[in-house]
């Protein structure tokens, strides 16, 4: 597959059928197959291949592969694969596996399997937002039965 490769650019959005890598440049949206952010920044991301954040950050991510951040971050993620982070963070993580690093940081986290190492931080896990989202549809339920 062909590459696309930006660097030190502002670029309003990539779309490309093959991969695309950016370098220390500010992108607004991203859609390919596979994709590497190094101390870059972008929006939203979405891929069918896996996606590598290093050193940058982006909004939110939805990749049919893996997800690999190490000392960046990104918004909500919807990952088929695995999710791992090393020294970063998301808001929410939603994957079959979720690997979480010393020094990293998750917000929410759903997945099969979870495995967090000394250092790392989930403020919460599958259970608790499977509750938290229950006692909140319940509530919104409640709330706009009592408004009619």
């Amino acid at each position: 597959m062909a590459e696309h490769v930006e660097t030190k650019r502002v670029v309003g959005s990539l779309e490309a059928a093959g991969d695309v890598d950016v370098e220390r440049s500010l992108v607004g949206a991203i859609n390919a197959h596979d994709v590497r952010l190094h101390q870059a920044a972008s929006g939203p991301v979405m891929a069918s291949g896996d996606v590598t954040i290093t050193q940058g950050g982006c909004g939110p991510v939805v990749c049919s592969g893996d997800l690999s951040i190490r000392q960046g971050g990104c918004g909500p993620t919807i990952v088929r694969g695995n999710v791992t982070i090393e020294q970063g963070g998301t808001q929410s993580v939603i994957a079959g596996e979720a690997h979480l690093g010393s020094g990293s940081f998750v917000g929410l986290v759903a997945a099969p399997k979870v495995t967090v190492a000394d250092g790392a931080r989930v403020l919460m896990n599958t259970p608790q937002a499977a509750a938290f989202g229950a006692v909140l549809g319940l509530t919104i339920a409640l709330f706009l039965r009592r408004r009619r």
